[in-house]
């Protein structure tokens, strides 16, 4: 084999490496009014997957912040995918990831693929997973499958309660 084709592969994937460095994930997601007795804001987890299901980075976790002792963290467990995923292993509050929860309306997670979490993320098939849990309220956990090559892609879909459209939007 000559060291021409022995390279050009190992060139061609140091490329989509950097250029998937290089993109920027968006994630626009809206919280919709729930009428009931009591409102309680949403605890939501955003999380990436390798395309076999496997956790890769935890975007972003909204949860009571407030609550004296770090009592918030206590129910996370209430998002029973991303925690077994793997909230469960992680320290909170994560810089860059942690958050409060938010009331009902449209919000947007912007993220850059050369700064964490998402820096070490390796070229490929991923799937976003969204999932948000409500005291006294419901649940819901929406996927959206995308390619991390430095191309550019938009997934949309809808939560069945809790979540209203949620748009995955990968830039290069």
């Amino acid at each position: 084999m000559s060291l021409s084709r022995r390279i050009l592969p190992v060139l061609a994937g140091g490329l989509a490496a950097a250029s998937a460095q290089g993109a920027e994930i968006t994630l626009d997601l809206t919280l919709p009014e729930v009428t009931a007795p009591a409102y309680y804001r949403p605890y939501l987890a955003a999380w990436v997957e390798s395309a076999e299901g496997a956790p890769q980075a935890t975007l972003a976790v909204w949860y009571d912040t407030r609550l004296r002792d770090n009592l918030g963290t206590s129910f996370l467990k209430n998002l029973r995918s991303w925690w077994r995923a793997s909230g469960e292993a992680m320290t909170l509050p994560a810089d860059g990831i942690s958050g409060p929860t938010r009331g009902p309306g449209s919000y947007q997670i912007r993220l850059s693929g050369d700064a964490a979490p998402l820096a070490d993320l390796a070229p490929g098939v991923y799937t976003l997973a969204v999932e948000v849990a409500r005291e006294d309220g419901g649940r819901d956990l929406v996927r959206l499958p995308f390619a991390w090559t430095g191309t550019a892609a938009r997934e949309t879909t809808r939560g069945a309660e809790e979540l209203g459209v949620v748009t995955l939007t990968v830039e290069p």
